[in-house]
């Protein structure tokens, strides 16, 4: 596949456009890939909405759930008022599970194996040849 890029010049600006696919310039210029890219050069992240289909991500929320209530520490997922650090496993101040070996529950690599986790992957780094994985299982509870 051919891939063509070229570098725009503005009075202030340099933008960088790549068409045809190839690996997504991380060069600090704005982008103009038309896809989540943008997003995710300009801000650092990109939200993908749709990534995982509704009724799996349903299914992994019920395992991490499961999880959490496994610690038998007094959680329960339909009482908001149990949301508390001692009725929780350890979690760090920007809610982290770091321990405990939660990246290799089934669930974990379930989700880190879904196409909507991994295509954004390829298309960032124009290789089909790559290994996801997570460091942490990061927890937010609504307030």
């Amino acid at each position: 596949m051919a891939t063509t890029t070229a570098t725009l010049e503005f009075p202030t600006t340099k933008m960088t456009m790549t068409g045809g696919g190839g690996r997504m310039a991380l060069d600090g210029r704005p982008t103009n890939y038309g896809d989540f890219r943008d997003d995710l050069n300009r801000d650092g992240y990109a939200v993908i909405k749709g990534a995982i289909p509704r009724e799996r991500a349903l299914e992994y929320s019920d395992k991490f759930y499961n999880y959490i209530e496994g610690f038998g520490l007094g959680y329960k997922r339909d009482d908001p008022m149990s949301v508390k650090r001692e009725k929780l496993p350890v979690l760090n101040e920007k809610g982290m599970i770091l321990s405990y070996g939660v990246c290799h529950e089934k669930w974990v690599w379930d989700i880190r194996g879904e196409e909507g986790v991994v295509a954004p992957f390829n298309k960032v780094y124009d290789d089909e040849d790559l290994i996801v994985s997570f460091d942490v299982v990061n927890v937010g509870f609504a307030k």
